[in-house]
Formats: C-alpha cells, sequence, structure tokens
C-alpha cells in the first residue's frame, strides 16, 4: 500500500468480479418496481435525492420511503457481505473513505469498482458505498455529511499551511489521505480555487488573493507581475489597484513593487512624503545631492524624478538647496474659468460625477481654482465642518486633494455616475444630489447652477449668471454665454441664450 488511503492497491488477486456483478443484477432483478424506484433514486443516482424528495416523486409518504429504503440497504447490505469481491471493495471504500474518497481513483486501482450494475447500470462503487452508509455526490464517497466534510477540509486547509503562509495542494493532501490529483479536485468541489497549487478560498476577496500570491511568489512583486501571478483566479485590474492601495496586509516596497508587511521591508513613501520628512530631519533645508542620495538609497526612484518633485509644488531649488516654497499658491486657472464651478453668495457649488473609485473611498482631486478659493496651498490644510463629520482637505505633492466622500454617497446611496453638487460654504462642506428641474428654462438653468428653482425675468436671470460665473454684474447675456462655451459648458450656453433671447 502506498501512503495515501486513495493511493494504489496492493497486487493480490482479487476475488472472482465477474461474480459478484452477476449477483448485484440477480439482486437488483428481484427487487419489486417500487423498490427499484427508491433504489434508484436513493442509491444508484450520481446525486442521490432526499427521502422527501422520493416520496414527492413516487407519490409516496415519507415514512414509506423509509421504509422500503432501509429494507433495502439491509438486503444489499448482506449480499455484499457474503460475496468475497464485494466485501473486499466494501473494505476498501470504508478505509479511503476517511472522510472522503475519490472514485475516479477507485476505478483506476478496482475493475469491479466502475463495473456498471443494475438496469440504471450505476458503477458498481457507488452501489457498495451507499449499502456501507456512505454518502455519494457525483465522483466522490463521503462519510459523514457534505458539510462536515467540507468542514473537515477547511480545517486540513488550515493546518497544512505554516504561519504566514498558503498551503499547498501537496500537504493538504497528506491530510486528507488523498493523492494530489484528488485533493486539487476536492478542493474545487468544496468551495477553493488553486493559485500555483495552492488552495485559496473562492471567496476570497482581492486583496486576499493578491496576498496569496505574494506569500506564495515570497518576494516583493510590480502590479504587471501580480496581474500575472493572480491570473488563474482573475480579477478587474482596477480591484487589484485598490486592494494594493488599501489593504493593510499590503504595503509598496519600492516605487513600483509590492510586498507583505508581515515580510518587515522599508515602506515606499511617495517622494514629496520623503522630502518632507528628510527636511524635517534637517531643519527645513537640505542638498539637492543629499536628498536624491538618501531617497535613492532606500528606493528605485530616477534622479531626474527626485529632482522634479524636489523643485515643484510645494518645495523648491534655490542655490542647491531644497526647502520649502514659502509663497501663496496661485490657482492655475480663476474660478470663472473652471468647468462645472458656481458662486452663490459665500457658497460655491462644483457640479461633478460621483466615480468608482469615490464610491471606494478613495480621495480625489478638486480643481485648483476652488483649491485658491478655500485657501488650500502646500502646508496648508483645511478642515470643514459637515453633518457627518470634518471633512479634510489638503495639498498633495503638486495638487489639492479631498480626503474620502465614501460617507456622504453610502448616506445619500449614490452609485458611479450619480451627478452631485459638493457645496463649499464658510467653513462648511455638504455633498447633495444634483436635482435638475425642467418646470420652465429659468428653473433648468437655476438648477444646473446648484440653485433652487424659482421663477425670475430675464435681468435677474442674467445677474444670477454673472454672480455663478465670478462675472461683473453688468455683464450682459452674450458675455454669458461667450464664457459658457469657453468653459466647454455648450448645453448651458444654448440654454441660456435660448432662454434670454
Amino acid at each position: 500500500m502506498t501512503a495515501h488511503a486513495n493511493g494504489p492497491l496492493s497486487s493480490r488477486r482479487p476475488p472472482d468480479d465477474g461474480r459478484a456483478q452477476d449477483a448485484v443484477t440477480a439482486f437488483d432483478a428481484g427487487l419489486s418496481d417500487q423498490e427499484r424506484r427508491v433504489l434508484t433514486e436513493r442509491v444508484y443516482a450520481a446525486n442521490p435525492r432526499t427521502q422527501s424528495e422520493v416520496a414527492d416523486l413516487l407519490g409516496l409518504s415519507r415514512e414509506r420511503v423509509t421504509q422500503i429504503d432501509r429494507s433495502t440497504r439491509h438486503r444489499l447490505r448482506s449480499l455484499i457481505d457474503a460475496d468475497p469481491a464485494l466485501a473486499q471493495l466494501s473494505a476498501m471504500i470504508n478505509r479511503r473513505a476517511a472522510p472522503v474518497a475519490d472514485a475516479a481513483a477507485l476505478m483506476a486501482d478496482s475493475t469491479l469498482a466502475g463495473t456498471p450494475v443494475g438496469d440504471v447500470e450505476a458503477p458498481c462503487w457507488r452501489v457498495v458505498a451507499a449499502a456501507s452508509g456512505l454518502r455519494t455526490s457525483e465522483n466522490w464517497i463521503i462519510r459523514g455529511s457534505l458539510r462536515s466534510v467540507a468542514e473537515f477540509t477547511k480545517s486540513a486547509v488550515a493546518a497544512a499551511a505554516r504561519p504566514g503562509e498558503v498551503a499547498s495542494v501537496v500537504t493538504i493532501a497528506d491530510h486528507l489521505g488523498l493523492s494530489g490529483d484528488s485533493a486539487a479536485r476536492w478542493l474545487r468541489r468544496v468551495g477553493y480555487e488553486l493559485l500555483d497549487d495552492h488552495a485559496i478560498a473562492t471567496r476570497s476577496t482581492t486583496g486576499e488573493i493578491v496576498a496569496a500570491a505574494l506569500s506564495i511568489r515570497g518576494a516583493p512583486l510590480t502590479f504587471d507581475e501580480i496581474v500575472d501571478a493572480t491570473s488563474a483566479i482573475p480579477r478587474a485590474h482596477n480591484s487589484i489597484r485598490n486592494a494594493l492601495a488599501s489593504d493593510a496586509r499590503i504595503v509598496k516596497t519600492d516605487r513600483t513593487r509590492y510586498g507583505l508587511a508581515e515580510w518587515g521591508l522599508p515602506r515606499y513613501e511617495p517622494v514629496h512624503l520623503q522630502i518632507d520628512a528628510i527636511l524635517s530631519d534637517r531643519g527645513g533645508a537640505a542638498p539637492l545631492d543629499d536628498v536624491i542620495a538618501t531617497i535613492r538609497g532606500r528606493h528605485d526612484v530616477s534622479e531626474a524624478t527626485i529632482r522634479a518633485y524636489a523643485g515643484a509644488g510645494e518645495f523648491q531649488i534655490r542655490g542647491g538647496l531644497v526647502t520649502r516654497r514659502e509663497r501663496t499658491y496661485r490657482p492655475r486657472r480663476t474660478p470663472g474659468r473652471t468647468r462645472g464651478l458656481y458662486r452663490e453668495d459665500d457658497a460655491v457649488h462644483w457640479a461633478t460625477t460621483i466615480t468608482p473609485a469615490q464610491c471606494r473611498g478613495t480621495g480625489f482631486t478638486i480643481p485648483s481654482a476652488l483649491a485658491g478659493l478655500l485657501g488650500i496651498g502646500p502646508g496648508a490644510p483645511i478642515s470643514l465642518e459637515t453633518p457627518l463629520g470634518p471633512q479634510t482637505f489638503m495639498w498633495a505633492s503638486v495638487q489639492a486633494r479631498s480626503g474620502s466622500i465614501k460617507r456622504f454617497i453610502d448616506a445619500l446611496e449614490l452609485t458611479a455616475g450619480a451627478a452631485v453638487f459638493l457645496d463649499f460654504g464658510p467653513g462648511t462642506f455638504a455633498v447633495r444630489r444634483a436635482e435638475h428641474s425642467g418646470a420652465s428654462p429659468t428653473a433648468a438653468i437655476l438648477t444646473r447652477l446648484g440653485r433652487r428653482p424659482e421663477r425670475v425675468g430675464r435681468p435677474r436671470l442674467t445677474r444670477i449668471l454673472a454672480e455663478s460665473l465670478w462675472l461683473p454684474p453688468e455683464s450682459t447675456s452674450d458675455r454669458v454665454v461667450d464664457l459658457l462655451v469657453s468653459r466647454r459648458e455648450t448645453d448651458l450656453a444654448d440654454r441660456v441664450a435660448s432662454a434670454l433671447r
């Protein structure tokens, strides 16, 4: 015998298989039609029905089906015990089903196991296993319920895994008493997928799959290498990127590589944060050459990249020294020329669309003109009050960003693609669903600006538009329309031109 219960048989000469087949055939022929139907549905079938299902199918009471089932199994058990070949097959099945046996491996080792018997020509192993009180499911023989054996398998997978590692199929096979090939097929049967011959639960998150791939490879990987390593359990690229950014088990170990936090490798920080830390350690100024050497000594970052960050955004290079920029940030574009940005008294409405990344909780860039209005600049973050708690806006590298607004998205039950207004008031912030009114042309225009719909005449509408676009109050309708066109808001420009005609 091999080490596996489901391995090859010994070379001992088997009893007469032909006589055993004849015995089962004769037994089947001696059954009544009712007994044969019950036996077919409860024993011979690849996926046996429950007693209740058989009762409904045959129009019998459940108690009657139970009686027939017990009686036929008892007689079948007696037949098996009396026949040497069947008895040997039964012993083999009981030995292997501890708690699961692979019928395919069984049939490879025993001619009798795969021999068809009965009118429906069920494989002999299925009949013998059922008569022995074992369950059968497809090509598997199970001792106990499928759920209990699945739980046993789960425990075996856990026992086969070393701390911080993913269990290999070979190791799991030893715990299950199966061959490697049988273990791989059984694992798939009970809800696992295989990643480089290692078992991963089918319902694993993308983060768990990526962490498993890193554990299996045992070294940091690039994004493309991670995609390749997880190709057996494919996930969308955006899902992988999100896992790399949000899963606490995964850290960026270099500019392009990711590893497991438990490895204890130095974590990669964005270049601008590394420069900021260096300046903090050096009293606010450091030679450019030292900054380059320090960062390149930690991570694979090009000198050109470091120079670019050291001379942009919140930093500047003067006389070979890197320092923080002291001048006030000046937006690249004015509010009046920024698409989707509208003023109402001392508030600002930003018309935008919810993105999938925002739904996942990712922060996002805000227009430079809005950053200027809010006073956000290098080293000058702000916090605004909201009904759901403070909302932070900060300077990151060379642009202004907002923290996650997922809590607002969830509260409003928004989905990706939803049109919203982000409202900025004196010290306040809010997110609201964009409601565009079609009650009248004027109402449609006002709601597009983030305002409440109301009935106003043409002069008043022109002044509202001028205020919304940071134009002088006396601006003409033509100037309003021209500005909207330059902002690439042609649909709104057409509405305004029609309303003010």
